[in-house]
């Protein structure tokens, strides 16, 4: 039971059931007890690591979607090899099965609820980024563009072979030319992404 697992074992499995649910169900319909019977361990356990639902979200968020560190060395960089990096990154997670899943279960959960939408947009940020500069306007640009490729995958919209093949080394291909305009915007701030994409 969780008592045997130990501390950090309970929170993991805990954490590991709620990201499950919150893939299966969303956040609206999964309940602290249902987490607590997953993870087989007693309730009073998940309230006692996580205060509310809403916190268990919110470490599942930063636990499942870390893409903020990644994004401040590629807008650091600002350059081609640093699109193709964080593409990478990103691909990497759309084709783990388990990791795939757990993104869409936050995703799903982000549109349920305002406050959950909130705490993702929070994540997707690093410190140091301004509020309303080139920099998050740019964080914006490449998360929805992912949010974007992500989603048409789980609906079949993407063909197969361009995520898949080779690692999705083509559709990392086709995308980092794009992403890497934004990068420059960021860096730069007078250059012109559609010119630099062409």
């Amino acid at each position: 039971m969780a008592k045997a697992r130990g501390a950090s074992g309970t929170r993991h499995a805990i954490m590991r059931s709620a990201a499950d649910l919150f893939a299966e169900l969303g956040f609206g319909n999964t309940s602290m007890r249902a987490v607590a019977a997953d993870a087989g361990c007693d309730p009073a356990l998940v309230t006692h690591y996580f205060a509310s639902k809403e916190a268990l979200y919110r470490a599942v968020v930063e636990e499942t979607v870390r893409p903020a560190e990644v994004i401040r060395e590629a807008l650091e960089r600002g350059d081609m090899g640093a699109a193709e990096w964080l593409l990478r990154h990103a691909v990497a997670d759309w084709n783990d099965p388990v990791q795939r899943r757990r993104i869409l279960g936050v995703l799903r959960s982000a549109s349920d609820l305002p406050a959950a939408r909130e705490r993702l947009s929070q994540s997707l940020l690093s410190e140091g980024v301004a509020d309303g500069g080139p920099d998050e306007v740019r964080v914006w640009l490449i998360s929805s563009l992912f949010i974007g490729v992500m989603t048409s995958r789980h609906m079949g919209l993407l063909p197969p072979e361009l995520a898949e093949a080779d690692g999705g080394d083509e559709l990392v291909h086709a995308l980092t030319p794009v992403v890497a305009s934004y990068l420059a915007v960021a860096r730069h701030g007078d250059v012109d992404p559609v010119r630099d994409a062409s």
